[in-house]
């Protein structure tokens, strides 16, 4: 079985990096940028590269990223090594910006990512009796979802999600200061996750009734809290005050812009093909379908001093109140990514020992493939703000005119054409899915088959 683990494992690290971004999008380069900086000049500052991004704050006569710090952070000692190794060296005039720091980025904080996430729910499945196999049920909820799209981008919210599960994971084991440590980890990652992290704090609260363990949770926050502080204190106008108000979207200097949330934003990211999740994610359906069975038959309780069901439900609310609750140009609702990450997670968990409604699992799944590999063999998450559908309007029309997207390792590496590489992908996922898939049934057959003899 660990050699199956193994080869689970890389075949999923290679479909999540076959497609990498190297597009310069003003988000990820404004991530990347103080990388270089920092190589080149010993500094964070961007004055030299900010004509590349519009997503920068100003402060004091300097441009900085307006960025969360933490994903360029832990990308900066892996750039470092490899500049050191000389696989990265500047070009004649001593500038080392190029897309090599966002191939760099996007493998470690989402193609990596991606991939032990999706190790780690097999894995949990393989201890349950599942009613279908845990090789289709680990792997189609995650590649049917526009959280595919964002794997090998140097987004942070795949990143931000990963640090978000794992503290979830600790909160379910009760080991609250681990949990808050991830907790602050992932805010660090993604401001707006502080909102579904205090509605976590406030669940150990209402489960326990004791305060002893919302502490240990909240010192675990702590030392991110009082770096975000430091951080604040460098680089923004004060300690208190986020490089987000200093954007260079004037919209963002005042409060960051909450209003109440309306029909529009609500539908928008819940049913829309604009931005709904349900649309994006076709999964989530099913597990509202069986929550809602599970809430009938007597299980309300529960469910409502759950972990995920009111954070979830506030976190929503708040995105849907967000002046630009659509996120920019993106494909999916990508401001709440990193919490629908735990909630598929957690809820393929739930349903996994469940007689399912296969068919049902089966149709979402394969809607889902077919919007989000559209978008990955096309314009990946680059849907403009005024396109209502990016599914019908942007993907498919792109791939209807053979506009396919370069940016794989085939074209990089081969220079194979981007069409091809499309069709490439497509026969190595459903070949590696129908091989994994009768592969861990033999084994299971055989551990089966050695356990009743071995009780007879």
């Amino acid at each position: 079985m660990r050699r199956f683990l193994w080869v689970y494992f890389i075949f999923n690290l290679i479909l999540s990096g076959y497609y990498i971004d190297s597009w310069s999008n003003s988000n990820t380069v404004s991530r990347a940028l103080p990388i270089i900086t920092w190589y080149e000049e010993g500094t964070f500052k961007i004055d030299k590269y900010h004509k590349l991004t519009c997503d920068k704050a100003f402060v004091n006569d300097h441009y900085y990223t307006d960025k969360a710090p933490l994903p360029t952070y832990a990308v900066l000692p892996f750039f470092g090594l490899m500049k050191s190794l000389g696989v990265v060296k500047p070009d004649e005039n001593g500038n080392l910006w190029g897309k090599h720091v966002l191939l760099l980025g996007s493998f470690l904080l989402a193609s990596l990512p991606f991939a032990l996430i999706l190790l780690s729910l097999f894995k949990n499945l393989q201890s349950k009796n599942v009613s279908l196999s845990p090789v289709l049920l680990s792997m189609l909820p995650f590649y049917g979802s526009f959280i595919f799209v964002f794997a090998g981008t140097y987004f942070s919210h795949l990143f931000a999600g990963s640090l978000l599960l794992l503290s979830y994971t600790f909160l379910k084991r009760d080991q609250f200061f681990i949990a808050g440590i991830f907790a602050g980890l992932s805010f660090l990652s993604e401001y707006n996750l502080a909102i579904f992290i205090f509605m976590l704090g406030i669940m150990i609260l209402v489960r326990y009734r004791r305060i002893k363990p919302f502490m240990f949770f909240s010192c675990g926050i702590l030392p991110s809290l009082l770096f975000i502080i430091y951080y604040n204190s460098l680089f923004s106008s004060s300690p208190f005050t986020f490089m987000y108000k200093h954007h260079n979207f004037t919209e963002l200097e005042v409060n960051y812009i909450f209003v109440l949330p309306g029909i529009k934003s609500i539908w928008g990211l819940s049913f829309s093909p604009y931005r709904g999740m349900f649309f994006f994610a076709p999964v989530l359906l099913l597990l509202a379908y069986v929550l809602y069975v599970r809430m009938k038959s007597g299980a309300v309780k529960s469910v409502l001093k759950s972990y995920l069901f009111f954070p979830f439900l506030v976190y929503f609310i708040c995105m849907a109140s967000y002046f630009a609750w659509w996120g920019g140009w993106t494909y999916g609702p990508r401001l709440l990514l990193a919490v629908i990450l735990v909630v598929v997670y957690e809820g393929i968990i739930r349903i996994s020992d469940q007689k399912l409604p296969a068919l049902l699992f089966f149709i979402l799944t394969a809607f889902g493939l077919v919007i989000n590999f559209a978008a990955k063999f096309s314009i990946v998450y680059s849907a403009r703000t005024g396109i209502m559908n990016p599914f019908k309007e942007l993907a498919l029309k792109q791939l209807f005119e053979g506009n396919f997207n370069p940016n794989n390792i085939l074209n990089l590496a081969f220079g194979t054409g981007a069409g091809w590489a499309a069709l490439i992908f497509t026969a190595l996922f459903t070949t590696g899915l129908i091989f994994l898939t009768v592969w861990y049934r033999k084994l299971k057959n055989n551990q089966n088959a050695e356990k009743t003899v071995a009780d007879s």
